[in-house]
Parts: C-alpha cells; sequence; structure tokens
C-alpha cells in the first residue's frame, strides 16, 4: 500500500549537473532568470561607472564600463540565476553552497575579464583591475546569497512558486538578515549539540 504522502528523492550535484549537461537549452536558455539577470546587471554596471570615475577616468569611459557590464551581466546574470534556481534545491545544502558560487565566480570572472580588457583596450584605459576585484568578492556573496533565498522561494522563475518581483523586494531586508545571522546561528545549534 502506498503512502498518501508522496517522499520526493532529493536533488543531489550529479542530478542537478547531469540535467544541466543533458538538457543546456531547456536548464539555462528556457528557465533564464530575468529576475536575478536585472539585478545583477544594475548592481554589476553601477560597481563599474563608480569604479572607473573613482579611477579619475572621464565620464564617457565610466558609462561605456557601465554599459559593457550592464550588456554583460543582463545576459550571464540571468543564465547564473537559472543554474543557482537549479541547484537550490541540492541536498546536502553545503555541497550546493560550496560549489556553485565558486564555480559560476571562475566562469563568470573569466569572461568579464576578458570582455573589460577588450572595452580597456578600446578606451585606452586600465581601470578593470579594481572594478573586477570588487566584483569577484561580490560574486561569491552574492552566488551564496542567491542560493541561500531562493531555497526560501526568492527570486523564483518559471515554477509553481514564482511571485513577482516586487514580492521578492520585499523581503529582501528580512532575507538579508536571516542570511547574516545564519551562520552564527549554525554555529551555535552545532556547539549546542556537541
Amino acid at each position: 500500500m502506498k503512502n498518501s504522502v508522496e517522499r520526493k528523492t532529493p536533488e543531489t550535484i550529479g542530478k542537478v549537473i547531469s540535467r544541466c549537461l543533458r538538457h543546456p537549452y531547456q536548464m539555462l536558455i528556457l528557465r533564464w532568470n530575468w529576475k536575478s539577470a536585472f539585478l545583477s546587471a544594475t548592481m554589476r554596471s553601477s560597481i563599474f561607472f563608480v569604479t572607473y570615475l573613482i579611477s579619475r577616468e572621464s565620464l564617457k569611459v565610466a558609462f561605456g564600463a557601465m554599459l559593457v557590464q550592464f550588456s554583460f551581466r543582463t545576459i550571464l546574470g540571468g543564465v547564473n540565476g537559472a543554474i543557482i534556481q537549479s541547484f537550490s534545491k541540492v541536498e546536502p545544502v553545503w555541497k550546493s553552497a560550496l560549489i556553485v558560487p565558486l564555480t559560476l565566480s571562475v566562469f563568470s570572472h573569466i569572461i568579464e575579464f576578458i570582455t573589460q580588457t577588450a572595452y580597456d583596450k578600446y578606451a585606452g584605459t586600465t581601470a578593470k583591475s579594481k572594478a573586477i576585484f570588487i566584483s569577484i568578492i561580490i560574486s561569491i556573496i552574492s552566488a551564496v546569497f542567491n542560493l541561500f533565498i531562493m531555497r526560501r522561494g526568492t527570486l523564483i522563475v518559471k515554477d509553481e512558486n514564482e511571485k513577482s518581483l516586487w514580492s521578492d523586494l520585499k523581503k529582501m531586508p528580512s532575507l538579508t538578515i536571516q542570511f547574516l545571522h545564519f551562520p552564527f546561528a549554525w554555529i551555535w545549534h552545532k556547539y549546542k549539540n556537541g
């Protein structure tokens, strides 16, 4: 006799990687995460704009760097969001929290370095180093944060749990506090349980 409650088998790293490799169009293009694309492009282009200005580049050069990042991050941010969403249900959590940020950061920053080097060569500047350094730090933190909030149903697209971007943004302050609190709560729980 079957249980009335069906138990789903947990997602594993291997299953998700296999699915992404077997069905890249479905997993990365059709599930392109527009929310992640919008937020990533907005944040990264702002970082590059400000960093180029601080590096005493002209407003035109800073604006150009911002446009390059906005275009690049719109495409890549949506793909990264689709990947993070795919890994958001992997058990145990620590595997996806370790593998996803490192893999996505390495991949995206290689492309970012090539893209920004081409722009710097075209614009006759060398301001990319500081901006890319800041971008790498933000990538690692944001990938872990995105994984954290997607496990809680936020920034999800093309899923039965999808909500509006506005609804997701309203949850951000609370989720940010939970995210910052999480390591301390986890350490306390481990300490308390021996």
